[in-house]
């Protein structure tokens, strides 16, 4: 899968547009862009793209940086795919077990 940073709309919808409609695209938010961001605007902006690109097949990582309350904030929210850094191994662990249990998955 071929992971793309997009930092807005335009860019994700370029992004779709560009890659080989036969592999999926993985579309990235920029470091820390749950807490720059918001968790809101990666949602709206992954639910429009999918209502755009119904046919194509994409995940979109929404990056929550070192903080484990915007990973759980955007667990909440929705969010079926975050990605942390920066956290000891245990929260690690304890955030990637809370995303399972809400269908959801944690990249480290």
């Amino acid at each position: 899968m071929t992971p793309v940073t997009v930092q807005s709309l335009d860019q994700a919808r370029t992004a779709l547009r560009a890659a080989d409609p036969d592999r999926p695209v993985r579309l990235q938010s920029p470091p820390g862009a749950a807490g720059q961001h918001g968790i809101g605007w990666w949602l709206a902006l992954t639910r429009l793209l999918a209502e755009e690109f119904p046919q194509r097949e994409m995940e979109a990582v929404l990056d929550c940086g070192d903080a484990p309350g915007a990973v759980l904030a955007a667990l909440r929210a929705g969010v079926p795919l975050v990605r942390a850094s920066g956290l000891p191994d245990e929260m690690r662990d304890r955030l990637a077990d809370i995303a399972r249990r809400m269908g959801a998955r944690l990249l480290a």
